[in-house]
């Protein structure tokens, strides 16, 4: 995903905003520290089973109670908040009102694995997955009722195999740290996956994925060739013993519906030794709108060794009173800037990128750019999972199928400077390779005719919540600007991506109709019913359910 939400990583500050984020970091530090005390004041009305059972159970099942005692936290653990917290990577979810795990495990092998699985079902159990914590909703380590938290931060090695152009790499690594892995082998391979180094690999493929490749190679899914996965009972699988129609559902239907994955086994792609990426800004003033729609018309059918992702941000002129839009262009083109340049002046000279606007680095670089940083930083920040700024946000996905009119897109940013600046868009154009997929090669359908996908984004930053009049008041403009949207995007179903979830499209799952008001905008309907088909069979009694999960009727 990429999906990277750090507008305050990417966007030039001014001083007077580096100011604010210094006292806002020192405000969010105090915070924390208020919070950590409510959360064990709070803990003990929030689970109504005894979890001494449960952690009985675990030791009972394990050759070595030192070592497993080491591995599993309830709450009367000192451990056990700062572990729970590292990886809420949205930190709208650091509050008392939280529901948190009655057990967290962080296991170092499978076995451990199968006994949390057997000895949740034993004692009433739910179980949530954690891999790099980038739920969007928190579904991952928060529910409504006790639950055991598998958090796979101890298992994320990584096995690149050059020769094969394939690699291992177990659920709790992250994009980041298989970037980096890779590119200690080789610079000409590299995974088609999205940007942000602290998205955990374990739950993401399981969305689909998308990234800065994904017209020249599809999503991540899409690249995905074998997995090791535990199933309801206990008993683990690869893609051979599992059969076709289980491999099919976990590549983009919400893997942790069906059960675990261990490790997935990805197929590597090729890049150029060297790419180029150039970052531009235009506002209205310099003719912003005019080429924006064009950028529709372009980037989704340009040469596929060329991606284009842009962010919209409103914000005020210098020091006046007056705003105005800024859309940033952020592209990467597998070759040399002596090839891209005459491809732009040809396809697109309105954009207006030179040659001092290049830069010719390896792909492990370019993540850096995208991220935000200098293509000269050390790339073993990208497996610093503390590097990162966590976000703090509600987020929509929406996916455009016709281009946007210029008076359409006025619309769009005069709604964009109603906001208080704490909203932006980011937008990344498809067509390539993903057309090449159909709608059911597997569960992500958003394939042939979609030009763009939109993320909106609304941050709490200086909110010391979300349910605060002023981030409430941003929560209402963010549902009226998906209002307003409703006319230039998908419909019949509207399209959602499955992992930018949202809670707001519905969580009814008693019967079809209820649950195919989100599903079907996750899935489309031939996707959304096979996945129920299947689900049905591998874990009839539910078991592995939350919030949106793949309903068993």
């Amino acid at each position: 995903m990429l999906s990277t939400l750090y507008k305050y990583a990417i966007a030039p500050l001014t001083n007077s905003q580096k100011q604010l984020n210094m006292k806002s970091q020192l405000s969010f530090s105090m915070l924390l520290m208020v919070l950590a005390f409510l959360f064990s004041v709070s803990w003990a009305t929030s689970s109504s089973l005894d979890s001494g059972d449960l952690i009985s159970c675990l030791q009972s099942k394990s050759n070595n109670v030192t070592t497993i005692s080491q591995l599993i936290f309830s709450p009367a653990n000192a451990s056990f908040l700062p572990i729970w917290q590292v990886a809420v990577q949205n930190t709208r979810f650091l509050k008392p009102s939280t529901p948190r795990p009655s057990v967290i495990v962080t296991p170092v092998e499978e076995t451990l694995i199968q006994t949390s699985l057997y000895c949740a079902k034993k004692h009433g159990y739910e179980i949530r997955i954690r891999s790099g914590g980038h739920d969007y909703e928190g579904l991952s380590y928060t529910a409504d009722v006790p639950f055991v938290m598998l958090d796979f931060t101890n298992m994320r090695s990584i096995d690149v195999d050059v020769a094969k152009r394939t690699a291992w790499v177990e659920a709790g690594a992250t994009l980041g740290e298989l970037y980096y892995s890779i590119s200690r082998e080789t610079d000409t391979l590299y995974f088609p996956a999205g940007v942000c180094p602290t998205v955990g690999v374990g739950g993401y493929m399981g969305g689909g994925g998308y990234g800065n490749l994904l017209r020249k190679y599809g999503t991540a899914a899409d690249n995905v060739v074998d997995v090791r996965f535990m199933d309801v009972n206990g008993n683990i699988l690869d893609r051979k013993s599992m059969g076709e129609d289980l491999f099919w559902a976990i590549r983009g239907g919400g893997a942790s519906s069906f059960g675990i994955v261990l490790a997935w086994k990805l197929r590597l792609v090729s890049v150029s030794e060297k790419v180029t990426v150039f970052i531009l800004n235009k506002t209205l003033e310099e003719g912003a709108t005019e080429i924006f729609h064009k950028y529709q018309y372009v980037a989704p059918t340009i040469d596929r060794n060329l991606h284009i992702r842009t962010q919209v941000f409103a914000e005020y002129i210098g020091n006046t009173t007056k705003k105005t839009i800024r859309i940033m262009f952020e592209g990467i083109y597998q070759g040399t800037s002596d090839t891209l340049l005459p491809l732009l002046n040809k396809k697109f000279p309105e954009l207006g990128v030179t040659r001092d606007l290049c830069e010719e680095i390896r792909m492990v670089q370019s993540t850096l750019v995208f991220w935000g940083l200098p293509s000269s930083t050390s790339t073993e920040i990208l497996t610093n999972r503390s590097a990162i700024a966590k976000i703090n946000n509600k987020s929509k996905s929406d996916y455009v199928r016709t281009p946007i009119s210029i008076r359409g897109l006025r619309k769009i940013w005069r709604k964009l400077m109603e906001n208080d600046e704490s909203a932006f868009l980011m937008i990344n154009p498809f067509g390539g390779r993903m057309a090449d997929f159909s709608e059911t090669s597997i569960p992500y359908p958003h394939r042939a005719g979609v030009l763009l996908q939109i993320l909106k984004t609304v941050s709490f930053n200086g909110q010391p919540s979300d349910a605060t009049p002023t981030s409430l008041r941003r929560i209402a403009w963010l549902q009226s600007l998906d209002v307003l949207l409703t006319p230039y995007v998908s419909n019949n179903p509207r399209e959602a991506y499955f992992n930018y979830n949202d809670l707001d499209l519905g969580v009814g799952s008693a019967n079809y109709e209820e649950a195919s008001v989100w599903g079907e905008r996750y899935w489309k309907s031939d996707n959304f019913k096979k996945l129920i088909r299947i689900k049905a069979k591998v874990d009839p009694k539910n078991f592995f359910r939350r919030p949106q999960s793949i309903p068993v009727f």
